[in-house]
């Protein structure tokens, strides 16, 4: 036979219930705010993690030929438009670049990455404008692979009709030859959107003999007089790197120590994305830690709670 409650155990019965669903309910809600903001923090956090890694500016190149290896950056803040910094002139004003007149070195070869409003551009430069066609001008061929497919020549140094440059591109393919004559410079900008930058870009370089402007018709002198002697990649830091003249280059986004992650120059131009890092920022970032934590201390409270009560 089944014995009826006392008014004790009645009381201790009703209390308990009482506690359960106070603090259950309490319990629910402090779960469901961990849940709202650990999972907003998880998601903010692999976001970050998909721009840092997958895309926009790359801020930093690495320029690899052999075993040597230079982390640069580009010149340039942004604000101005790449054409009118490089300002480059044709007919009565040297069919040279006159913007960069305190970059060019004599008998020298250099090529840098300009920041402009719009875009992240490749900048090729080559020997001193001087206007005196007596101090030897020079002959140059660069195969490269790998540039961004969505970008192109914003510059020509020489574009105009009946020139001797040529400047070809099929895919990520380029093919740019230059010939000038003494007393001018020589050059050209291949500018993109900077997210484009995600792959290494490959120089194949053939100076002086080896290009196929070699000789130069409007040369004065015999062609040991109008020779590229040096070959360097210039920093937004300053610094200016010397290269090999007769050794291919990898240029390639990020540092030499940590570069990021993209298809080689004998790609088609497609993008490869990052997904590791983004899976591991995911699982280990911040966010995650912040759930565990907030749940733990829910936990806890519940725990604290229920021995004060019983």
């Amino acid at each position: 036979m089944n014995r009826p409650y006392s008014d004790e155990r009645r009381t201790t019965a009703s209390g308990r219930y009482d506690w359960l669903r106070r603090y259950g309910a309490t319990a629910s809600v402090l779960l469901m705010v961990t849940v709202v903001v650990g999972a907003s923090t998880v998601g903010l956090t692999g976001i970050v993690t998909a721009q840092d890694n997958g895309g926009g500016d790359p801020g930093t190149f690495g320029v690899k030929q052999g075993e040597t290896c230079y982390t640069v950056s580009p010149m340039g803040d942004g604000s101005d438009n790449v054409v009118s910094w490089y300002d480059y002139r044709t007919h009565g004003h040297g069919y040279s670049s006159r913007g960069t007149d305190d970059l060019q070195v004599q008998d020298t070869s250099q090529f840098f990455f300009y920041k402009g409003n719009g875009g992240l551009s490749l900048v090729f430069l080559h020997d001193k404008f001087t206007g005196n066609r007596t101090e030897g001008g020079g002959a140059i061929t660069f195969v490269m692979k790998g540039l961004p497919v969505t970008g192109g020549w914003t510059v020509k140094d020489d574009g105009y009709g009946g020139a001797d440059d040529r400047f070809t591109y099929n895919k990520s393919m380029a093919t740019a030859t230059w010939g000038w004559a003494g007393g001018r410079s020589d050059g050209g900008v291949y500018r993109a959107n900077p997210s484009s930058w995600d792959r290494t870009v490959t120089i194949t370089p053939k100076f002086n003999k080896e290009a196929n402007s070699y000789p130069y018709p409007g040369w004065e002198g015999e062609g040991t007089m109008n020779q590229v002697q040096r070959w360097i990649v210039r920093s937004g830091d300053g610094k200016a790197h010397a290269l090999n003249l007769y050794e291919d280059v990898q240029i390639f986004p990020g540092t030499c120590d940590e570069p990021k992650s993209g298809s080689d120059g004998d790609s088609d131009g497609s993008s490869a994305s990052d997904d590791a890092g983004g899976v591991k920022t995911i699982a280990s970032g911040p966010g995650f830690n912040v759930v565990l934590t907030t749940l733990a201390l829910a936990v806890a409270l519940i725990g604290i709670l229920a021995r004060r009560r019983l």
